[in-house]
């Protein structure tokens, strides 16, 4: 890799204009057929099915969107067969020049992070991702082995500030500043422990729900990366997502699961002639609401 983190994101951005990300949330019981039917008969079946949609949908996804999220607990329910599976799609994004962005919130003890860091972005025996989400409520040494391992491997993360998910204010709201807040500041410090030109390459993880939080997020931390989850199936619209962005229409990346991987079973989209052709328009549904929002601070 001969780019920090930040700077292979942004310049993926601009190449297929536009912040989208697609979160990769395989439910077996939501796959497209024949995959659905396939994954019904045992877990080896189930594993081969996730390897064979994965590939069909990274193929759609390709000119579409710049990165992806596999969420590694989907593959990881169907035991060595889901993480070979999961490996398999994270090789095939590769391929087709797509970031990858590992969603397993890993976090624990300073030896176990470093455990963690290897595996996940190392490369060493498991495909390296681009980047790794990390829980950064065990504190500061549980969080440095991944930032020692970004500077390394020239690798980012995406710190878990601020999520959307109903229960997040019980903790994360809690304290004077809200604990929120301080760990928004430790990203930015994290962040300059990692070599990087403009933006950082230690992001943040800031729901895309709250338009009101994310603006006071960004103006505390200016020049991080931000990952917004929670557009579309879990309520988060374009509206108020500006503020993430910079003049030159950088700054985040916008994630959509359900959204996109369930977009064959829509009603109004039935007339298509099958399941890729409806993913393909929910992408394009979304990329074109994220465009308007992303050029609004040019």
């Amino acid at each position: 890799m001969s780019q920090d983190f930040a700077s292979r994101l942004f310049d993926a951005i601009d190449r297929v204009g536009n912040p989208a990300m697609v979160g990769l949330d395989p439910r077996l019981d939501h796959l497209p057929e024949p995959f659905k039917s396939a994954a019904q008969q045992g877990v080896e079946a189930a594993a081969q099915a996730l390897v064979d949609y994965h590939c069909a949908l990274l193929d759609v996804l390709a000119d579409k969107v710049a990165v992806v999220k596999p969420q590694a607990a989907f593959f990881e329910t169907l035991g060595a067969p889901g993480f070979q599976a999961l490996a398999r799609a994270v090789e095939h994004a590769k391929e087709r020049g797509l970031l990858v962005v590992m969603d397993a919130k890993r976090g624990d003890i300073g030896s176990t992070s470093a455990a963690y860091a290897q595996a996940f972005l190392s490369g060493e025996v498991f495909p390296a991702s681009d980047a790794l989400t990390v829980n950064p409520y065990l504190g500061e040494d549980a969080c440095e082995p991944f930032v020692r391992a970004c500077a390394e491997h020239q690798t980012g993360l995406f710190i878990l500030v601020k999520t959307s998910n109903p229960g997040a204010s019980l903790f994360q709201d809690h304290g004077e500043p809200p604990l929120a807040d301080r760990v928004a500041e430790a990203v930015v410090r994290w962040g300059e422990m990692v070599p990087h030109q403009s933006w950082s390459s230690i992001g943040a993880v800031v729901g895309a729900t709250r338009p009101d939080e994310l603006a006071h997020f960004r103006r505390q931390m200016p020049k991080v990366p931000l990952l917004l989850p929670g557009f579309g199936f879990q309520g988060g619209g374009a509206e108020g997502l500006d503020v993430a962005f910079d003049a030159k229409g950088h700054g985040a990346v916008v994630n959509s699961s359900r959204g996109v991987l369930w977009a064959h079973e829509r009603e109004d989209l039935q007339h298509l002639a099958d399941w890729q052709e409806r993913t393909a328009v929910a992408v394009d549904e979304m990329v074109e609401a994220l465009r308007a929002v992303q050029g609004a601070r040019a």
